[in-house]
């Protein structure tokens, strides 16, 4: 039997009443997840409200305080981005400012924009609120001094309340217009509305500094219709920025870019291969029966999935194979079929074997180092999407329907792979894991571990917080959990504010070796307090664990510490859920035992007779100084 929108709410009722708040929990991350109409998400966002008095929320890997700040009427908009951005893993406390308010809430010093200060602040806005458009029939160079001024009017605010609360912004780009007053000779027009807001978003992407992520409302109305997107009845009634209709697609697509920025995104993709990435069964029919590519619409459909399946790879998401199959037969169309757009090498981890696919999805989680939370699953069969959700709630699975034509639009829709930077890392990722790989091989043919991490040639470029890698170190903050010692989750604003301040030490590692570059794989931020220095954060990417970095590091820092006249050293460990491996780290580098505190172990090292540790890493010729303060040039 088909559960009607009515029943899904009434079960949850039913949990609420019985005071089955857990449980009640789940059922309603689940419902929003999948919701696709406004009115379900309006009413599980009241159901939200009274579960709330009945017990709290599960606990949330990010916290952020968001400012809602609306040209347009935001209240149909708050309630369902508080329950989205739970969704995406993200704690909110939402303030929503006065109807209309935008340039003092960002321009003026007192304003309950700046009193509440932010972590991020999103800007609702519509093509109502360009203030001076061009004439129609104006010059092309008049109508770029138009889009200047428009430009530089957003920017100007945008970066007032950053220099005032050092926030994210999320800013509304402006969506086109449902109406053509000049017909076709509009696409010729300069000054045509429309072709004026196309210039204006183009521009405002090209200039926005890097603390403003845009909201592509004008890529979303192209994609649901201007008519639907805009409602003029809605607007005049109400001076709401989106149709009642289109709410979900505007709330759930804000709520991503915030989890996005606070490393909330998913990471590897994980694919079945019969039916999902070719038509056919290849143990079955074998590889050159398979349905892939020009001359069958189904075979096109596969290739242009795998077409968008590359699209993905190559800027940072990761690619994997979970199948039942005999892993020959599975690799078979890889060489054979030269249709295929995907090759072996695309795939950070390839599983083909007849386990059930729960136990190989935990298997690719184990050897990527990631979190359950970080996976997305595509399978055609409904059976296996089903076993996986019910043994692996951590998992994200992807609802596909009978057309693999619809598998790039399912996966695309989800927006779980949402990103607002793609760094030179993030490009190079996949050839980072083959390239472990490699080192695992040999490895493995070492029986001396020092040997190995000699015959690595490891090289280090350790330098402190530089605009270039901002962005990076970003994204690592907010992704990074398992060599993670305190879990600090930190938007750029927030690290860009360290680099700048004389009272923190910043440090960033970049490790290459024989096998090619790791990129930029170690944070740390200490903070200083008297003579004595504070680590607030360090962590690093797994994919290093163990092969020096952790005692250079340490060592560089005792070094500056040392060189700026600090007396100890301060390490903190905060345990998690996902962090247990440095339970240990502080002891095994010196540290000793300090004073208790609240929520967490407490290590100190003496930083006058501390001795440096060994490590076969050498630093690179061009390494600046590990540590310097900020205000040094």
């Amino acid at each position: 039997m088909r559960w009607t929108r009515e029943d899904e709410v009434a079960a949850l009722k039913g949990l609420i009443d019985a005071g089955r708040a857990d449980e009640a929990w789940r059922l309603l991350l689940s419902q929003a997840q999948d919701a696709t109409d406004a009115a379900m998400l309006m009413a599980l966002a009241r159901q939200r409200r009274r579960l709330l008095h009945v017990g709290s929320p599960p606990p949330a890997p990010a916290r952020a305080r968001v400012a809602l700040i609306g040209a347009a009427t935001t209240s149909l908009i708050e309630e369902p981005l508080q329950l989205a951005l739970q969704v995406s893993g993200v704690d909110c406390t939402l303030q929503a400012s006065p109807y209309n308010t935008v340039v003092r809430q960002m321009l003026d010093p007192a304003s309950e924009t700046v009193a509440f200060g932010p972590d991020v602040a999103v800007i609702v806005t519509t093509p109502e609120h360009i203030a001076d458009w061009p004439d129609p029939y104006g010059s092309a160079a008049e109508v770029q001094r138009a889009v200047d001024t428009a430009c530089d009017h957003w920017i100007g605010l945008c970066r007032s309340l950053h220099e005032r609360t050092k926030c994210e912004i999320v800013l509304d780009n402006f969506h086109p217009l449902p109406l053509r007053p000049l017909g076709a000779a509009g696409a010729r027009t300069p000054g045509d509305r429309n072709r004026f807001i196309q210039a204006v978003n183009a521009a405002l992407a090209d200039r926005l500094p890097p603390y403003v992520h845009i909201h592509d409302v004008a890529g979303l109305a192209s994609l649901y219709g201007a008519y639907r997107w805009f409602d003029p009845r809605f607007w005049h009634q109400g001076k709401h920025p989106v149709s009642f209709e289109c709410l979900v697609p505007y709330v759930r697509t804000t709520a991503q870019i915030i989890g996005a920025i606070y490393g909330r995104s998913a990471k590897c993709l994980v694919v079945d291969l019969d039916n999902t990435l070719w038509g056919g069964v290849v143990g079955d029919d074998g590889p050159d029966a398979l349905l892939i590519g020009p001359g069958d619409p189904l075979g096109e459909a596969f290739q242009a999935f795998q077409r968008y399946l590359l699209e993905l790879r190559r800027r940072g998401v990761l690619l994997a194979v979970c199948s039942k199959n005999d892993e020959a037969a599975a690799l078979a169309p890889f060489t054979q079929r030269r249709e295929m757009v995907l090759r072996r090498d695309d795939f950070a981890a390839f599983i083909a074997n007849w386990e059930p696919k729960s136990v190989n999805l935990r298997r690719i989680a184990s050897v990527l180092n990631l979190g359950l939370d970080a996976l997305v699953f595509v399978d055609d069969n409904p059976a296996e999407r089903e076993q996986v959700r019910q043994a692996l709630q951590e998992v994200r699975v992807v609802e596909l329907g009978a057309d693999p034509s619809d598998y790039p639009l399912a996966v695309d829709r989800t927006g779980w792979f949402e990103t607002v930077a793609v760094s030179a890392e993030d490009r190079r990722r996949s050839a980072m894991y083959r390239e472990n790989a490699a080192r695992e091989e040999l490895r493995s043919g070492n029986l001396d571990y020092a040997s190995y991490l000699r015959s690595l040639d490891q090289q280090a470029r350790i330098a402190p917080f530089e605009p270039s890698t901002l962005d990076r170190v970003a994204q690592l903050t907010g992704k990074t959990n398992q060599f993670n010692l305190t879990t600090l989750r930190l938007s750029r604003s927030e690290l860009e504010a360290m680099m700048d301040s004389p009272d923190y030490l910043t440090a960033t590692v970049h490790l290459t070796d024989r096998f090619g570059d790791n990129g930029l794989i170690s944070v740390f931020v200490g903070r200083a307090e008297g003579d004595e220095l504070w680590i607030d954060l360090w962590l690093m990417s797994c994919r290093v664990l163990n092969r020096g970095v952790e005692q250079l590091l340490r060592n560089h820092v005792l070094d500056r510490a040392r060189e700026s006249g600090y007396r100890v050293l301060h390490g903190v460990y905060r345990p998690t859920p996902r962090n247990s491996l440095v339970r240990e780290l502080y002891p095994s580098l010196g540290f000793a035992a300090g004073a208790p505190i609240e929520g967490g172990d407490h290590w100190v090292l003496n930083v006058r007779t501390a001795a440096p540790l060994p490590t076969t890493i050498r630093l690179a010729e061009d390494a600046l100084p590990m540590l310097q303060e900020s205000g040094d040039d």
